[in-house]
């Protein structure tokens, strides 16, 4: 899988007093230079900073300038030594972004010096609450494994916000009848996570299918043949599974989308007797993520399960209980992602035209949605795992056991209105989901 994310760029500050022992000033800027250091070289972050170390109104009004001028992603800072609060307020209060405040011990301690991180750090949760502005905290040198654990996971978080935030979903087509859970507030995403929405009307789609060549169609039935298992019976009408694959690639690229949500059901099904599911599934394989049925919060779902795990996500339907198992069937109608696959998925003939069939791996594994009810988001989270299981129904299966119960699981769907559609990854990330979900303001169940 190809991951599509651009380089993250931090602002970084490190507060300091300039009338402390030279010997510790130099000692904080050395642990600031690590923690640069890690996120350069752990990361691939770019490090935006106006000083090596910053002590009144002056420099960290120049400091905050810059981050702005460089349109940084978040802002660590770093308390290498005591400060005093308005160094911190001059930043806070003229840039929103994800903030890390960051203390560390009185590294002077055995020469009992007072240096005082801590003690600048604790006002400055007083100075974010007052501001109403979100951020996360990690204590201690940045040697330490929690340490890295927890920074690991406030970068996690940071990609997942400004990914969506620069995201731009595809909206093939219209919500099929009946199906309210694919509704959406266009301004409310927009504001709440920046992402835009571009329609893409079915007749203009169509029109892009029937433009695919018969050159272009050979050369990915190749591509086709080593992905799927293709019965001989089912590969000339397969070339029809490549042309809708190549449209939606067209179309990705020329719109510059990150996902995209289609008419798949039952607009396209019917379309030549051709389902766009095994497209799906080669999409978000490639990092361009694919919803179902004009599911755009099913679309924001995937975005950010991708942009925290860098791995593939996939939508499904929650389908059945199984009680001899104790676990829960997840289904699609043939879109699940082949790299994903336990073997090497089949093309069968799904709800009148050809299909994937497939078999997810075992693994730990995610499910998760990002779901607005009245204009206001809510993350349900559970984290289970994926077992060994019967082929129960023609298309894309995955038996889970959640963690915490499986009836509890569906219970919690139903009593907190979350739908069918479940974004699901391999991966225990509900730690950077919880992140995310503070940093963002948005309430996270987890399950």
């Amino acid at each position: 899988m190809t991951a599509n994310f651009r380089k993250l760029k931090f602002g970084f500050v490190n507060l300091t007093l300039d009338f402390l022992e030279e010997d510790d000033l130099k000692t904080a800027t050395r642990y600031a230079s690590d923690v640069k250091n890690y996120l350069q070289n752990e990361f691939d972050i770019s490090i935006v900073e106006s000083s090596p170390s910053i002590n009144n109104r002056a420099m960290s009004n120049a400091a905050w300038k810059l981050f702005k001028s460089e349109n940084v992603d978040a802002i660590i800072i770093f308390n290498g030594t005591f400060s005093t609060g308005e160094v911190t307020t001059e930043i806070v209060r003229n840039i929103e972004v994800p903030y890390l405040i960051w203390g560390i011990e009185e590294f002077a301690i055995n020469k009992h010096n007072f240096t005082g991180s801590m003690v600048g750090a604790l006002p400055q949760g007083s100075i974010f609450k007052n501001f109403e502005q979100k951020f996360s905290f990690v204590y201690g040198n940045i040697s330490k494994q929690s340490v890295k654990e927890k920074v690991k996971i406030f970068v996690n978080a940071v990609r997942a916000i400004s990914y969506l935030r620069e995201a731009t979903i595809g909206v093939i087509g219209m919500r099929p009848d009946g199906f309210e859970i694919s509704d959406f507030d266009e301004l409310t995403i927009k504001k709440k996570f920046g992402t835009s929405i571009t329609k893409v009307s079915m007749y203009s789609f169509v029109n892009t299918i029937r433009s695919i060549t018969e050159k272009e169609i050979n050369e990915d039935i190749v591509t086709q043949e080593k992905i799927f298992d293709i019965p001989k019976e089912n590969l000339l009408e397969s070339r029809g599974l490549s042309k809708i694959y190549l449209a939606v690639k067209k179309v990705v690229n020329e719109r510059k989308l990150q996902s995209y949500a289609p008419d798949c059901w039952p607009e396209l099904r019917d379309q030549d007797k051709t389902p766009i599911c095994p497209a799906n599934g080669r999409m978000n394989s490639e990092g361009i993520m694919a919803s179902c049925e004009c599911d755009v919060n099913g679309s924001l779902t995937l975005l950010m399960e991708y942009a925290i795990s860098q791995s593939t996500p996939w939508l499904a339907d929650l389908v059945n209980y199984i009680e001899e198992k104790d676990a829960i069937l997840f289904w699609h109608c043939g879109n699940g992602p082949f790299n994903l696959s336990k073997n090497k998925p089949e093309i069968h003939r799904i709800f009148g035209g050809l299909a994937e069939i497939s078999l997810f791996k075992k693994g730990i594994a995610t499910v998760c949605r990002l779901n607005s009810i009245k204009g206001n988001y809510i993350i349900h989270a559970a984290v289970g795992e994926v077992i060994d299981s019967d082929f129960y129904l023609k298309g894309s299966n995955l038996t889970i056991k959640m963690r915490n119960g499986n009836m509890e699981f569906i219970e919690s769907l139903m009593n907190n209105g979350i739908p069918h559609h479940n974004g699901i990854v391999y991966g225990d990330i509900l730690a950077e989901v919880k992140e995310f979900g503070k940093l963002m303001d948005i309430p996270v169940i987890i399950s």
